[in-house]
Formats: structure tokens, sequence, C-alpha cells
């Protein structure tokens, strides 16, 4: 018998059970479902697929019987067939509880299948095995099945995202796909999965944030150059370089050669901006390296509007706060490669 077509006819059976505790066996409209229902088993094991029993009418008559059940009035409980025996209330077979997971794999694409097979042939076993639904649920618990099936594809999601991450030349993203490669690898429960990915996102999603903004600062200098260089002298332009040349000055002890000695900065300069920069506008120039190109913004876009603005490095200014604590701004790259990330606890008055 085709395993969905089996599951369906399964919880068909199942209702019918659960309806006579209450309702009575010799109830009239469930006497006359069960022999429709036998009647459409028997057509199953016959060879009728799946398609030929729920076309068949007398598919449509169960199925309508059965929703009429939940409208009947139950007999009085000293009535009952089960009120003097509570243990003849029967339990779900293993294939109702197994339902889902068959026509989950039956609706898989066949690449799909193939690739998901190793778990659902497990499960199937387990069914086999389950004297009814609530044996099978405990020996899928106990099962490393589940697990395996939650953590392997989020291994490979990680493993993915690390390979994008490390082209990217993101410090954040590399760490968290490391992290989650190692974690996910780790877990025992599929709990500790939910769990665990969820804090290394969130804590990820805070240091992408810092990250940006650290790059966003830390450039001020040669982006305000850049900005010259692509739009113009506007004066709008030139206020924002020279506002920029003080302001870094005198917040950060930050200077243009202090930018370019900055290893996070330098790791998007040479990695990221660089590579962006079109051709043709390379070729306009007669510039082909990042050294060159940063060379020429100094030369042409930023000393020119600065000259007569005197300003000095100071690194006992140039401090960044990250994860409630203080560092040197150039330590910068080591901290988003290795963040010193807080401890999480429940808090106790939760």
């Amino acid at each position: 018998m085709d395993s969905t077509l089996k599951q369906m006819l399964d919880g068909f059976r199942f209702s019918l059970s659960s309806y006579a505790s209450s309702l009575g066996s010799d109830n009239e409209k469930l006497v006359k479902a069960g022999k429709l229902l036998a009647q459409l088993e028997e057509k199953a094991e016959s060879g009728a697929d799946m398609a030929t029993v729920t076309m068949d009418p007398l598919f449509g008559q169960t199925a309508t019987i059965i929703g009429e059940l939940a409208s009947e009035p139950p007999l009085p409980p000293e009535e009952r067939n089960t009120a003097a025996n509570p243990a003849a209330v029967e339990i779900p077979p293993a294939s109702v509880a197994a339902a889902g997971y068959h026509i989950t794999f039956d609706s898989l694409l066949p690449e799909q299948q193939e690739k998901q097979k190793v778990y659902y042939s497990r499960i199937f076993e387990i069914e086999e095995q389950a004297e009814n639904a609530i044996h099978f649920n405990a020996l899928l618990m106990e099962d490393s099945v589940l697990l395996e099936m939650s953590r392997t594809p989020l291994i490979e999601t990680a493993e993915k995202a690390l390979a994008e991450a490390e082209a990217a030349c993101s410090p954040t993203a590399v760490y968290q796909q490391k992290l989650a490669i190692e974690t996910y690898s780790c877990a025992d429960t599929i709990c500790e999965l939910e769990f665990q990915g969820t804090k290394m996102a969130e804590l990820s999603n805070t240091e992408h944030a810092w990250d940006a903004m650290y790059l966003e600062v830390i450039g001020l200098l040669p982006g305000c150059a850049q900005a010259i260089e692509s739009f113009g002298p506007t004066d709008d332009n030139v206020a924002k370089l020279q506002n920029s040349h003080r302001f870094m000055a005198e917040f950060m002890g930050i200077t243009w050669n202090d930018v370019f000695n900055d290893d996070r900065y330098l790791l998007f300069w040479n990695k990221v901006f660089w590579p962006k920069v079109p051709e043709d506008k390379r070729a306009a120039r007669n510039i082909f390296s990042a050294e060159e190109w940063r060379d020429m913004l100094k030369t042409e876009f930023y000393d020119p509007f600065v000259q007569n603005i005197s300003v000095h490095s100071d690194q006992s200014l140039a401090r960044i706060r990250f994860w409630e604590k203080e560092f040197p701004s150039a330590s910068a790259l080591k901290l988003l490669e290795n963040p010193p990330r807080p401890e999480i606890s429940v808090l106790s008055n939760l």
C-alpha cells in the first residue's frame, strides 16, 4: 500500500476508534463509516493507488460521515463502552504519528529525497519497531536522527556562509560562521541548537553594526576625499572634508596617516573598496593599485583643501568601546576576529 495512503486511512481508522469511546461502538453513523473504510482499505491492499482511492465515491462518503460524527451527541458516561474499562481507549498506531514524515518525504523532489533519505529511512525504521504512536514518539526522542536531521543543514549552511564571508573579507561574519560550525557540531539536543543559534545570531548582529559604524567613522577622511574626486569640490563636499579633518583629530587623535595604519580599515580598503573602483576609472588616471589610489586621493583631493588647518595625531585619544570595554582603536580588527563577547546568563528575578 502507498505509504501516504496508508497514513490517511490509518488516520480515518483512529478517528473512528476515538469516536467509539464517546458515541458507543453501535452508533449508526460510526458503524456505516467503519464498513465504508473497510472497503477502502481492501481496495488499497489490492493495489489501488492514492488517486484511485481518493477519487472513489466511497472515500468522499467516509470522510463526510467522519466529519458528521463530530457533531453527534455523546452518550451519557454510564452508557459508554469504556465506562467499565478505561483501558479500552485505543492508542493510535505508530503510522498516525509518523504520517507527517511520510507526507513530507513523498513531497520532496528526487534530488532532495536522495539527500534526506538517510534520515527518513531511520525514522521509518523506528515506525516499524514502534508498538503505537506513543512508543514511536518515545523511540524518536531517544534516537539521534532528528538532531542530525536538524544539525547537518545548519552546518552546511554555515560552511557556505563562511566561504562567502572570507571572500567578502568580513571579520564578523567569518568569526560567526566558524563559531556556528564548532557550536552546532557539539550540540547534544535540538533545543541547544535553537538556543545557541539564536544567541550567536543576536551577538553577531550587534558586531556587524559596530563594525559598519567603525568603518564609517575611521573612513571619514578618505571618504570625504573620495566624494570630492567623484562629485567635485563643491562647497558642501569641501566643508565636510575640513570638518572631518578637525573632528577626527580632536575626537580620536586620528589623522590621514593613522587611518591607513589601521588594520581593519586597510582590510576594507584593499579587499573591498579597491576592487569596486571601475576599470575605466583606473585606466583614466593610470592607477592600478589600492596604494596608488590612496596616494592620488591625498595628493589631489585632500591635502589642497586642508593645508592651512593644522592637526596632530594623538594615540591616547584613539580609543574605542566594544562590548562594554575600552580598547585602543588599532585593535579593532583583532577584536572583531575574536570578540570579547559578554556572558549570557538568566536573570534570577525572571
